[in-house]
């Protein structure tokens, strides 16, 4: 067995120590470097030159206007010209630099002392309670988004190197006066709005140079979560942070008291926040919309003409307003919808629900309901249409078909009555015998004619009102009553680009008629004997008002129906549009619904079209034509007493 020889150690080859442990080190620095160098170069070679930083990726902004160029609304992103720092009053920029990064002067970028507190804070709390991003890091971010270099949802590793290399090279590149004012003129203050002029301009109606120290404490408190603190949507949250802001500035020493600087301005400030209960926003999302369907995907800023009239939607307002509140809770509805258009479908105003800042279903244009018995008339229409008179007889008895047994609530049968009558009173029976009669396909080829396309023709019940419609479709079928022409709502006069240019111009269509004089006629002495001695009678106010009331059950009630005025001797004037105000006063086609969102939710019994629809159109058209000081003032005939209180015992006005 061979012995293992034993090593013997010698001085003379021992290591040194210091001398391996700066091979190594050199080493580890070495790679460090390289690789450092590497991640650089890595990610540098994507970064935007901020030389020729282009604006932020957005949507294009779009600018509702009435016909008479009064700015309704906007839509999409918003921004204004650049801000100059030096424009600015200190109070902006010190509000900016106290909550978002109070030692942006002293860092070159990268705020090591922030990023270590708020990693410690965020370890503390277990969440992420705290950011360490400082402005310069914010701009840079920005800057990466809008160059489309990364993602909004990027949360990588990589994304926050670049964010921190384009961060040092601004820092290098710019001043601090042009990185604030960079980082302002690109921030997201919510509500489409990029930049601190265009935030100001939409939050406050007023140029940035001019925001006081609370309105500034506002702008500067949304960054945090410009949906949350957003001052149109939510003024408390936004006040609690704007104080939090000037707590900031009082203890950094920009101003002398959080307290003090509240007391004073911040009444005023919110007094010019936007009103998001505006009823006419129903209109201009609709008007938004239908921009779009016109030009498709839209590229440029633009500007959308509308039909929209604000002296009717004062009035609309405030006549569903009036009922809402004083009638609301006897008869338990929480919604009414209301739309009036011209002749020719020019929508004019709007009332798309209770209250657009809840909930911005659009209940003119996107609820389907049943109509009950304001359906009734495209009945009546295509049996004349189709030879019957409206003094002609017909059995008014109760009528069954299977297991169907539709009542006549409340009338009292007399054996048989013209149709006129039938009509007027809303009895069910001669009605299903008419549309039994003639058959169900007239009757859906009829309604189809006026723009109601889906009736059934296997379904007796639709002679009772059974088939889904707007309220917008519906009252543009009635308003082919007014002449005899199909009617298609509109409500796009014209859209052009912020230069002028022009995108599109509505031309006036070339009209089509859908019913003969003989029918049109007859359906106006239908329509006006229910206003002047029928369930409609509520609305009465003059002798020119004609429409018909309907309800379907205890969930849905309407009143539908036209003021016409109309001279035979004006039809070779110019387009009835907005554009000549003098002839768009001359008629107005008006719909009103009643109920609740719920189907489950019942309204009290008998809250029938008679009752709160006829008096809404009634309380608007009175108004209407004090407002307008027509001849036809002289003629109202119905008191304020009488269409503001409800009469529960009212045969009539049941019988719908």
């Amino acid at each position: 067995m061979t012995k293992r020889k034993k090593y013997k150690f010698n001085k003379a080859n021992k290591p040194s120590f210091i001398r391996t442990f700066f091979k190594l080190t050199g080493v580890f620095f070495c790679v460090g470097c390289l690789s450092v160098s590497g991640i650089i170069i890595y990610y540098a070679k994507d970064l935007p030159d901020i030389n020729s930083i282009n604006t932020a990726i957005r949507s294009p902004s779009v600018e509702i206007q009435s016909y008479n160029g009064t700015t309704l609304g906007t839509f999409g992103d918003l921004h204004e010209d650049v801000v100059k720092v030096t424009s600015l009053p200190d109070h902006v920029i010190n509000a900016f630099i106290a909550i978002e990064d109070k030692r942006f002067y002293n860092h070159f970028g990268f705020d090591i002392i922030g990023f270590s507190r708020a990693i410690y804070q965020n370890y503390i709390a277990q969440r992420v309670v705290q950011g360490g991003s400082t402005i310069t890091q914010q701009l840079a971010k920005n800057i990466l988004i809008g160059e489309g270099t990364i993602s909004h949802n990027d949360r990588s590793i990589g994304r926050k190197i670049s964010e921190l290399l384009l961060a040092l090279w601004i820092e290098y590149k710019f001043t601090k006066s042009e990185i604030i004012m960079m980082y302002l003129n690109r921030v997201y203050f919510g509500a489409g709005t990029y930049g601190i002029d265009a935030a100001s301009k939409k939050y406050f109606n007023k140029p940035a140079s001019q925001l006081n120290t609370f309105e500034s404490a506002v702008l500067a408190g949304t960054l945090r979560a410009p949906a949350r603190y957003n001052p149109s949507n939510h003024k408390n949250y936004a006040h609690d942070r704007a104080m939090v802001v000037l707590k900031q500035m009082e203890e950094q020493g920009y101003i002398k008291s959080a307290k003090e600087i509240e007391k004073k301005e911040a009444e005023s400030a919110f007094s010019h926040t936007i009103n998001k209960k505006d009823s006419s926003q129903y209109f201009c999302s609709f008007a938004y919309e239908q921009s779009k369907k016109i030009l498709g995907e839209l590229e440029d800023d633009i500007i959308v003409v509308t039909t929209f009239d604000d002296k009717k939607q004062r009035l609309a307002d405030e006549a569903t307003s009036f009922y809402l509140n004083t009638e609301g809770k006897n008869y338990k509805f929480t919604q009414i919808s209301f739309i009036c258009m011209d002749r020719n479908g020019a929508i004019q105003a709007m009332i798309g629900g209770s209250d657009y800042s809840a909930t911005q279903f659009n209940r003119v244009t996107q609820a389907q309901r049943f109509p009950g018995s304001a359906f009734k008339i495209f009945v009546y229409g295509a049996a004349i249409e189709y030879g019957y008179q409206i003094y002609d007889q017909i059995s008014d008895a109760p009528i069954s078909i299977g297991n169907w047994h539709p009542g006549n609530f409340g009338w009292r049968t007399r054996g048989s009555i013209s149709l006129i009558d039938a009509f007027t009173y809303s009895v069910n029976s001669p009605c299903i015998r008419l549309a039994k009669s003639i058959g169900l396909s007239r009757v859906s080829q009829f309604a189809k004619k006026l723009g109601i396309t889906n009736v059934s023709e296997q379904d007796l019940s639709i002679a009772l009102g059974t088939t889904p419609v707007t309220l917008k479709d519906i009252t543009a079928a009635f308003a082919s009553f007014m002449d005899g022409y199909e009617v298609v709502p509109y409500c796009v006069i014209e859209i052009r680009k912020k230069d002028g240019t022009i995108l599109y111009s509505r031309e006036k269509p070339t009209p089509v008629d859908v019913l003969d004089s003989e029918v049109l006629n007859n359906c106006r002495e239908l329509l006006r004997s229910v206003v002047q001695r029928g369930s409609g009678r509520a609305a009465n106010v003059n002798d020119e008002i004609y429409g018909k009331t309907g309800s379907n059950g205890d969930t849905d009630a309407w009143f539908i129906g036209f003021y016409d005025p109309y001279d035979d001797t004006d039809e070779t004037d110019e387009d009835n549009d907005n554009e000549n105000t003098e002839k768009f006063d001359k008629g107005l086609a008006f719909g009103v619904w009643v109920g609740n969102d719920s189907l489950q939710d019942k309204m009290t019994a008998k809250s029938t079209g008679g009752r709160i629809p006829t008096r809404v159109i009634a309380r608007f058209l009175k108004n209407y034509f004090k407002e307008v000081e027509k001849s036809e003032t002289s003629k109202v005939d119905v008191s304020d007493e009488e269409t503001e209180s409800i009469n529960i015992g009212s045969m009539l006005e049941d019988l719908d």
